[in-house]
């Protein structure tokens, strides 16, 4: 019968071996390490044979959400007043390609955690959400014997890391399967560009004025405040961006920039496109790494529209 070890012996530490090859029996490489193998119960003091069946290498990904919440707890995986106030996670986003090895196998341990006694839910994820898959130019899987990859890397060498994000988002629904087109992330980088002259003149000082701004254009920020807002709990990414580019052509015809009209704007782009949104929140004369309330900075590499152009 197998029997647990008392915790005060844990952990059970693997042992040093040049040996991985398989044992013949069906059994893994540990099986070919009796001194290992070979050793005695503890409470009987007879002997035994230690399991030589390890867990498989996603079972650390299974519960890691869990760790998030306590990380430098030596005690135990998880204080009980953090989960309590953190668990369950409110949205799990990710591929159908995890819906085996991540998504079902982290539900299997955390329904174990909860028989336990060590979570207080029963399960982990409180919504699932399968995003689509990115495609290549040619409507078909991406894959290097197709020739149709897009390295970002090279995306972001060219456009810039903000222009990448915002394309990607621009694409379609999160959940749908999207073809790649390099002109689309052209378009987003002349969207872009065009937020960055208006708050910046050509020759690089603040395009933006004080004094009272016309209603017309607090209306439009105001429909842009609500629309982003509903989109983004809404996770229509999409039309977030659909509507900030509205608000961009009604900004791009007032006489005067007021501020009261842009500054906050910049805090609705932030989301999408953070280098960006930070190099002209520092430029309105706000502290950097910016603050949008006291002792909450966020936090991210500055990438300015005009250090990029000069890359190029």
């Amino acid at each position: 019968m197998p029997t647990a070890l008392p915790e005060q012996m844990l952990p059970v530490r693997l042992p040093e071996t040049q040996e991985f090859k398989p044992s013949g029996t069906g059994e893994s490489p540990l099986a070919n390490l009796p001194e290992w193998v070979n050793t005695t119960d503890p409470a009987t003091g007879t002997p035994a044979r230690r399991e030589t069946h390890t867990m498989p290498q996603w079972a650390g990904s299974c519960w890691y959400y869990l760790r998030y919440i306590d990380p430098r707890n030596a005690e135990r995986l998880v204080d009980p007043a953090l989960e309590r106030h953190w668990m369950p996670v409110d949205l799990y986003v990710g591929g159908a390609e995890h819906a085996v090895l991540h998504l079902l196998y982290a539900r299997f341990w955390h329904k174990v955690l909860f028989d336990i006694g060590v979570v207080s839910t029963p399960e982990p994820f409180m919504r699932l959400l399968h995003q689509g898959t990115i495609l290549g130019e040619d409507n078909q899987r991406m894959s290097k014997s197709r020739g149709n990859v897009v390295n970002p890397d090279d995306m972001m060498d060219a456009f810039g890391a903000d222009a990448l994000r915002l394309y990607e988002m621009f694409l379609g629904p999160l959940e749908a399967s999207k073809p790649w087109s390099t002109k689309g992330v052209e378009g987003i980088t002349r969207f872009l560009d065009r937020v960055w002259r208006l708050y910046v003149a050509e020759d690089g000082a603040l395009a933006v004025t004080g004094g009272n701004a016309p209603l017309e254009a607090l209306r439009a920020l105001h429909r842009t405040l609500r629309k982003v807002g509903d989109d983004l709990e809404a996770l229509k990414f999409q039309h977030a961006i659909a509507q900030m580019m509205v608000f961009v052509n009604e900004a791009t015809k007032l006489e005067a920039r007021s501020r009261a009209v842009l500054e906050p704007f910049v805090l609705v782009l932030a989301p999408f496109a953070p280098h960006l949104a930070e190099e002209l929140w520092s430029r309105l004369g706000h502290p950097r790494p910016w603050r949008t309330s006291p002792g909450r900075p966020t936090t991210g590499l500055i990438q300015s529209r005009a250090s990029r152009s000069r890359s190029r």
